[in-house]
């Protein structure tokens, strides 16, 4: 089954084409430089950005999966435009899978209508997926030739930690399988994937990502600011300042960074620029050192109570090398297995963890009843 995967539920244009699970490409179009000058995603800029880079994207991930050379040439030898080499090579795809939400609207509606263009021009099916869903599947995606190999066991509790969610949701098979009719293109393996997941934590405030990248703005650090203080933090003391540690009542699995925000907040504020600039790696070392203090006291409380078999982690602030390396600490001093994406690039947004949900959803004829009527829901639950 080919798949041509649309997301752009923020400030990534991206889009990819897959072979069932195997990624043939994955490209991502970032808009970081038109937003960086206003510290963080303008509605507006994202919109008219999408507008202008979409068709372009699609078209270059289509050229990307061809096996043979020069896929934006025509048998003439002349340049084909992004509308022409879409064109073309659209017949080879069985289903368009696209964000429908969580996200921000004005984005969403640029994928969401593209999609929704293309299906309808060229008689394609369409699934509409969760972007949260998206994330715990990029621990899934396998490259060309089929690696990493990697089985879902079930229950597993999946981590996602971006700079809009941060969540600990619960996977398990749904009660009875046994409901569920087989069609000729719905197999046993297609049931199986019909998981249930119940979210038993979450931000209650800011995400991770957020906190990260706010905090990042009060040392006068560029955006995004999550990578920015990664580099800054690895020389830096991680006990510099005394930070709260937010919602520490153990019953409580969901997280709170605003207060943890808004305490560095008061104890830098009257600092003056030589003094900050001194204690850089300090500062970031101890605020990120607390966010992610608090990330894993959580997720390991969770894994106490509900026994889980496997660990997943995912979403953009998983690209940080420190955090990976405590979740992995975690991992064996829990004695569990966990999964994070292989590549840096399917930790962040990117269409190819939209393109293995799809996948999954078409494997069980979840398409898109009235496409004409889909709509962008940015409050979409998962």
């Amino acid at each position: 089954m080919k798949i041509l995967a649309i997301e752009t539920s923020c400030d990534d244009t991206c889009a990819a084409v897959l072979d069932n699970d195997r990624v043939l490409s994955n490209v991502i179009s970032s808009q970081t430089d038109l937003h960086a000058k206003w510290g963080g995603v303008v509605p507006d800029i994202a919109k008219r950005a999408h507008q202008e880079r979409i068709e372009a994207v699609i078209a270059e991930a289509m050229k990307r999966a061809k096996p043979f050379p020069n896929p934006s040439l025509d048998r003439a030898g002349l340049k084909l435009s992004p509308e022409e080499i879409i064109e073309r090579e659209i017949k080879s795809i069985d289903v368009i899978g696209v964000t429908l939400g969580p996200g921000l609207a004005i984005a969403l509606g640029i994928g969401v209508n593209k999609a929704k263009e293309l299906a309808i021009k060229y008689n394609k099916k369409l699934v509409a997926v969760n972007h949260i869903e998206g994330h715990m599947w990029a621990n899934f995606l396998k490259n060309k030739n089929g690696k990493p190999e990697r089985k879902l066991e079930v229950p597993a509790l999946a981590l996602t930690v971006s700079g809009g969610h941060t969540k600990i949701i619960l996977i398990q098979s749904p009660p009875d399988l046994s409901n569920l009719p087989l069609t000729p293109s719905l197999t046993r393996r297609g049931i199986e994937q019909k998981l249930s997941y119940t979210i038993i934590g979450e931000t209650l405030d800011d995400a991770a990502g957020e906190a990260l990248d706010k905090a990042a703005k009060m040392l006068g650090l560029g955006y995004p600011g999550g990578p920015i203080l990664e580099r800054i933090a690895k020389d830096g003391k991680t006990d510099f300042l005394d930070l709260p540690h937010p919602l520490a009542d153990k019953k409580i699995l969901d997280y709170s960074f605003s207060g943890l925000k808004t305490s560095f907040y008061y104890k830098v504020k009257d600092w003056p620029a030589e003094k900050i600039y001194q204690n850089l790696n300090n500062l970031a070392a101890t605020f990120q050192n607390a966010v992610f203090e608090t990330l894993l006291r959580k997720y390991k409380l969770a894994i106490i109570k509900y026994q889980p078999k496997l660990l997943l982690a995912s979403g953009g602030v998983l690209a940080n090398l420190e955090l990976r390396k405590r979740l992995r600490k975690l991992a064996k001093e829990v004695g569990l297995p966990i999964f994070m994406p292989t590549q840096k690039n399917l930790n962040t947004d990117n269409a190819a963890m939209i393109g293995i949900v799809a996948y999954q959803k078409a494997l069980r004829e979840e398409f898109v009843e009235d496409v004409e009527k889909l709509d962008r829901n940015p409050r979409l639950k998962l």
